[in-house]
């Protein structure tokens, strides 16, 4: 009989498995790294993006600019404007529109936490090499501008496959009664 062990190891040759494990293991050594700041990964994801260039955006903007959606946006920066990072406010260059600013304490946050995030990132990485680190951020960069367009990936049966035949697959039609 095989142990729990020997079970997982035979998905270790699935990509969604392995993907799915080091993203689960990311994401607990970030909100280790992150909690003392009292922000998590997508908080400081966003005030990164508002401090990038300093020009003025909406929530709307923001969210568009990342590919979150609206009402998520709208929860993120609540959470941020009750901590005291960022604050809403008319555009000094368009009184029409409202903006989202860093405040002065969301500016010391984003540089302290972005600093143990970084830190977060390098333990993890740090059983490969520097090669092999700056590789798969390259990789993973390439899979991502691929598929950010919300482009459906084609299936495709492996060589020497047969076409699906599992009772829930819905790609072949239905048979006629």
């Amino acid at each position: 009989m095989t142990d729990d062990a020997g079970l997982a190891d035979l998905l270790t040759e699935r990509l969604g498995f392995l993907m799915k494990h080091a993203f689960l293991r990311l994401t607990d050594l970030l909100g280790e790294a992150l909690a003392p700041y009292d922000v998590h990964p997508k908080e400081l994801g966003l005030l990164s993006v508002i401090a990038a260039d300093g020009a003025e955006r909406s929530q709307n903007e923001l969210a568009s600019a990342i590919g979150m959606d609206r009402t998520t946006m709208v929860a993120v920066i609540d959470a941020l404007e009750s901590k005291g990072l960022v604050e809403r406010h008319r555009s000094a260059r368009d009184r029409r529109r409202n903006v989202v600013t860093l405040t002065e304490a969301g500016a010391t946050c984003l540089h302290d936490a972005d600093r143990a995030r970084a830190e977060a990132e390098a333990a993890f990485l740090a059983p490969l090499d520097e090669e092999a680190a700056r590789q798969l951020s390259a990789t993973l960069r390439t899979l991502y501008d691929a598929h950010a367009a919300g482009a459906a990936p084609v299936r495709t049966l492996v060589p020497g496959q047969d076409a699906p035949t599992c009772p829930g697959d819905r790609t072949r039609p239905a048979p006629r009664p």
